[in-house]
């Protein structure tokens, strides 16, 4: 048994694609991409990263691609001029590790809290 096929086909979407951050990123262009991927602590992998994180500095996309990275939660390479190490710098500081007292949690005591309080000491 043989199928025919429709004459019909999907329709096509017509909202155009939004913007991406990436579509203006100053590293698209470049004529070295495995700067932003340099592994190690040899003079070259450093002034890869160097030349990585300077294309950054003046990449118009570079918070929303530090953000980006954050969110994915990036392990490797250069993202929003920023590396491996000084991503989770950011990532790691107090307040983001130390969790909330429980007080910060609830808030300001509530009006009926403090009333039993007050009607005992009065």
């Amino acid at each position: 048994m043989q199928y025919q096929r429709s004459q019909y086909s999907a329709p096509q979407d017509a909202l155009a694609r939004p913007p991406h951050w990436g579509d203006d990123a100053a590293c698209k262009t470049s004529l070295n991409p495995d700067a932003w991927f340099a592994e190690g602590d040899d003079e070259a992998a450093v002034a890869d990263r160097q030349e990585a994180k300077q294309v950054c500095g003046r990449c118009p996309s570079r918070s929303l691609c530090l953000h980006s990275a954050l969110e994915r939660g990036e392990r490797t390479g250069v993202w929003g001029g920023l590396d491996a190490d000084e991503r989770n710098t950011l990532t790691l500081l107090p307040t983001a590790r130390e969790p909330a007292t429980k007080e910060a949690d609830d808030g300001p005591p509530r009006a009926e809290q403090q009333a039993p309080a007050q009607a005992a000491t009065a």
